[in-house]
């Protein structure tokens, strides 16, 4: 099963509910560790931006705003718009607390992008692999939450298979083996500053304004949950008013996958590039972010398919249709 944080945006079923407040309850719940390298820090973790605010952010914010997709139950059926969030608010995520934050992203946080530096690549797949964490994490605990209560109020049993504790126990693997993949590929590497352990794929955009930005991870394969998978990580960098980089990150031993995978964007040039890039985003990523102005400039037709293709992709796990109204730049 492929594995991205677009699976987990909604994370609950419940059994035996007519009332959606249940699901509103349970979204209410959060994760707040720090996950540090060791797990073993008992400092909460703070709101920090999985893709940088004062740079990347700020070169395609407009009135401190950016436009991001999200995930909504409306009468009962989710959908997903874009919608304006506040810059400071955008790509947040409490994954780690304010002194591990400091310290172990201060390379990329302190100094310009240099797509040479193989500590400041490391790091910012390490952020996007660890984004990931938290949100099957997170979702792994809801649906646990869930589960707890669903059993407390009689609608399931509580010695016997049901489809909430199948589901509650199916997210629980997906955390640990996400988990396990920042153990093997991300900390251990981390600790002795291993920084070659992570190879990159990049290529800059250049002379146009940055348009997105985005933190993302997902696998390359299709291993069930709990089997050791092959992922990648996709950072769109603004670096400046005419550049943005690309780094597509992965585990060495993982690169022949990884590799193959991206294969679309990196034979391709130019617009062709874009598409292909924007088609992966749309279609694997969740955590990416659009410029006002570039958003508002689409026709509601291009906005719509853009929505109900990344919606596709959440809950009824369809592949995007290649379109050119998926075109993200």
């Amino acid at each position: 099963m492929l594995v991205s944080c677009k699976d987990t945006n909604l994370g609950v079923k419940v059994e035996g509910q007519s009332n959606i407040s249940d699901f509103f309850e349970t979204m209410k719940v959060r994760f707040e560790k720090c996950l540090d390298p060791t797990l073993s820090c008992t400092e909460k973790a703070i709101n920090a931006h999985s893709v940088q605010n004062a740079t990347s952010l700020g070169l395609i914010a407009e009135g401190n705003h950016v436009y991001e997709l999200r995930m909504r139950v409306k009468n009962g059926s989710p959908e997903c718009l874009f919608e304006k969030v506040g810059r400071n608010q955008a790509s947040t995520f409490p994954g780690f607390c304010s002194r591990h934050d400091t310290e172990i992203f201060k390379p990329i946080d302190t100094k310009p992008l240099s797509l040479d530096d193989a500590e400041q690549l490391f790091l910012i797949a390490y952020r996007s692999v660890t984004r990931e964490l938290h949100t099957v994490m997170e979702a792994a605990m809801r649906l646990q939450t869930t589960l707890e209560r669903q059993i407390a109020e009689g609608l399931v049993p509580k010695d016997k298979p049901s489809p909430a504790m199948t589901e509650a126990t199916a997210h629980m693997i997906k955390a640990w083996g996400v988990w396990k993949h920042r153990l093997e590929c991300y900390d251990r590497p981390f600790a002795k500053s291993r920084f070659g352990d992570v190879l990159h794929s990049t290529f800059v955009i250049e002379g146009r304004k940055p348009v997105l930005a985005s933190s993302s991870f997902f696998s390359v394969d299709d291993k069930a949950w709990g089997k050791r998978f092959a992922a990648v990580t996709l950072n769109v960098i603004p670096t400046s008013t005419t550049k943005a980089a690309v780094i597509v990150s992965y585990p060495k031993e993982q690169s022949g996958k990884a590799r193959r995978y991206v294969a679309p964007i990196f034979l391709k040039n130019g617009d062709a590039r874009l598409s292909a890039l924007s088609h992966m985003l749309v279609d694997r990523a969740e955590n990416f972010f659009v410029s006002p102005q570039h958003v508002e400039g689409w026709t509601a037709e291009k906005r719509k398919a853009i929505e109900e293709a990344f919606v596709g992709t959440v809950i009824r796990g369809e592949p995007a249709t290649s379109s050119s109204d998926l075109m993200l730049f």
